[in-house]
């Protein structure tokens, strides 16, 4: 059993001027470090803070407790007792998340405007202490994990699990369900909650309608979006089951994004596994059948590519037919008649190829 050692407090903060000796809380330390549930921690720190502490005393024992939400609990109830009150701020650093700290700090800024009481401590006069927070249970759903999730994301970072439980513990202990539904949808709308936090916030609310309002309004700040699915488990009515699917079919349609379309070209390489065989051909005529079947591997060649397979040629119409056949395979079809026109030396040819590349219009 521990021991804690009481100070005589009277009714002001003021009059707490010493913490314990430092023999004592050395024995609150010892005997805490041989405490290994979480919950008797909890309680044990709770005894040990209604004696009068330094902030560094209250540092070390907030440093046995490891959920963030109880810290916090304990801090605010240890503060009237703190005997150095001008280093109150280095107690910030025992919270891990910057909300906590933003919480005890609000705590301590309300407190400067009204002075504090503290009941002495005496066996007919127990000291009231903040209770221990209600643990929050949820139904036993598959909740998706996103720890390791790589998919399509409607915000940066989801909100920490440490933090989420301190905000639904706010909404369990409010007793309208109007109440709950407003602040858990200020959470979910200011805040990128996971699919699971989401489906948990929601199952706070016992109105099933209530439930399909708040997941439509959180969806667009949703960490893993492609697991929302999975929100449909929260309902155990069919209509609203269908009616998240049919809000997420629309929602993922009207976002979705046109695909982006690749550059359309033949690189050098490939090129050149067409010129190369070409321009060692010898014959004419083999050329140009070697050309009309190798040409269509491809669609997206430049017009300055197709000008140096037609230039391999010197006959005007074996120039002409290749540089017909192969109009239909080029990407910039409005720069084709300006690069090919110059290897023609016969105006009645690029007349041709002008009014046939005019009929492809």
């Amino acid at each position: 059993m521990l021991q804690f050692f009481n100070s005589p407090l009277k009714a002001q903060q003021s009059d707490c001027f010493q913490p314990i000796s430092s023999l004592q809380f050395q024995q609150i330390q010892r005997e805490l470090t041989i405490v290994q549930s979480q919950s008797q921690r909890y309680s044990s720190v709770e005894r040990a803070i209604r004696n009068c502490l330094s902030t560094n005393q209250l540092i070390e024992l907030l440093g046995f407790i490891s959920e963030d939400f109880d810290r916090l609990t304990l801090a605010i109830a240890a503060y009237p007792r703190i005997t150095n009150k001008q280093d109150v701020y280095d107690i910030y650093n025992s919270f891990a998340y910057f909300s906590s700290a933003f919480r005890f700090h609000d705590f301590i800024q309300s407190t400067k405007s009204a002075v504090v009481p503290i009941i002495p401590i005496n066996p007919s006069n127990p000291v009231l202490v903040n209770p221990r927070p209600v643990e929050i249970t949820f139904p036993l759903l598959n909740y998706p994990d996103a720890s390791l999730y790589n998919g399509p994301k409607n915000c940066i970072t989801s909100l920490s699990d440490n933090d989420f439980k301190m905000y639904v513990r706010e909404i369990a202990v409010l007793k309208l369900e109007t109440e709950k539904m407003e602040s858990a949808i200020s959470l979910a709308t200011r805040t990128c909650l996971s699919t699971a936090q989401a489906m948990k916030l929601a199952t706070s609310l016992n109105i099933e309608n209530n439930r399909l309002d708040l997941l439509k309004k959180a969806y667009l700040r949703i960490y893993d979006e492609a697991n929302f699915d999975f929100a449909t488990q929260v309902f155990t009515h069919i209509p609203n089951q269908s009616a998240l699917r049919e809000f997420l079919f629309n929602a993922r349609k009207a976002n979705q994004v046109a695909p982006v379309r690749p550059i359309c070209q033949v690189n050098e390489m490939e090129f050149k596994t067409i010129k190369d065989p070409l321009a060692a051909e010898s014959s004419s005529s083999s050329r140009l059948s070697i050309a009309r079947d190798q040409i269509p591997r491809f669609t997206c060649y430049k017009s300055n590519q197709i000008k140096q397979l037609v230039a391999l040629f010197s006959s005007s119409s074996d120039k002409l037919n290749l540089a017909k056949f192969a109009f239909d395979f080029v990407a910039d079809k409005e720069n084709y008649f300006f690069e090919l026109s110059p290897l023609f030396s016969s105006s009645m040819d690029r007349q041709s190829l002008s009014n046939f590349i005019a009929t492809k219009k």
